[in-house]
């Protein structure tokens, strides 16, 4: 070894001692381990958003509370689609429903809603989250959403079996799903659950283009038309029951 190279170690062994162990946490978080896991919920995504919601005039209490993803976020005409029925729509972004879980207490509490229409999950499912922890997250939100508004109603809305989830090779993934919001529904008192899929397909089972945008995600106005004609009977019917109570 060489007198520069000695020099060298000497140095390093003299400087490495010298680092704290603070120091050694803060290098170790800078390069986290790949096998960290990544976080589920997405609030840098969607943050901006739901403080608009948030500071929005607050709806006056025991109205209808529409809440999820973008399916219901693009909405725009369903305060008019489901008038007289008194509709406020927070839904954000691409959400997720661990993003739902994230932004509860900005959305759902302060809307005094008598009743609360749920859609989440087709984005869950574009991400390849398992059909079982889409649906734990689901309860988990409900169970939330029932501690915070004790007297209202909760109508799940099934995942879109759009042709984009069938392009995609997700179809099992949604049916497995909406089965899972079936049972969700049929044991959790004041719960319900409404299929939307029967009018947004043909007769044996294909996809109606004409409800879906290029994206064959998202609705035009014939498909939330078919939304409505569907969804519009259960809402009235649970927002009643909703208002009667004591």
């Amino acid at each position: 070894m060489n007198r520069t190279a000695r020099v060298f170690v000497i140095l390093a062994t003299l400087l490495l001692p010298s680092l704290s162990t603070a120091e050694m946490g803060r290098s170790s978080e800078a390069f986290p381990s790949p096998s960290s896991p990544t976080p589920s919920a997405t609030p840098h995504k969607y943050s901006d958003e739901v403080i608009k919601l948030a500071q929005a005039p607050a709806p006056a209490p025991g109205g209808i509370l529409m809440v999820g993803s973008s399916i219901f976020r693009k909405w725009n005409t369903c305060t008019n689609d489901f008038a007289p029925l008194p509709v406020t729509n927070r839904a954000f972004g691409g959400s997720r429903t661990a993003d739902q879980l994230y932004f509860f207490d900005q959305i759902v509490p302060t809307s005094k809603a008598g009743l609360v229409v749920w859609y989440c999950g087709s984005n869950d499912i574009n991400s390849k989250l398992t059909p079982e922890k889409i649906l734990q997250q689901t309860k988990d939100w409900i169970a939330r959403a029932q501690a915070a508004l004790p007297k209202a109603r909760i109508v799940l809305v099934s995942v879109i079996r759009a042709p984009q989830k069938r392009l995609a090779g997700y179809l099992a993934s949604v049916d497995e799903v909406n089965k899972g919001l079936i049972v969700i529904a049929s044991s959790t008192p004041g719960v319900t659950y409404v299929d939307v899929n029967p009018r947004l397909e043909t007769p044996p089972g294909e996809a109606r283009m004409e409800c879906y945008v290029a994206d064959k995600l998202h609705m035009t106005p014939e498909g939330y038309k078919g939304m409505v004609s569907v969804m519009r009977p259960v809402m009235e019917r649970e927002w009643n029951v909703a208002s009667q109570k004591p």
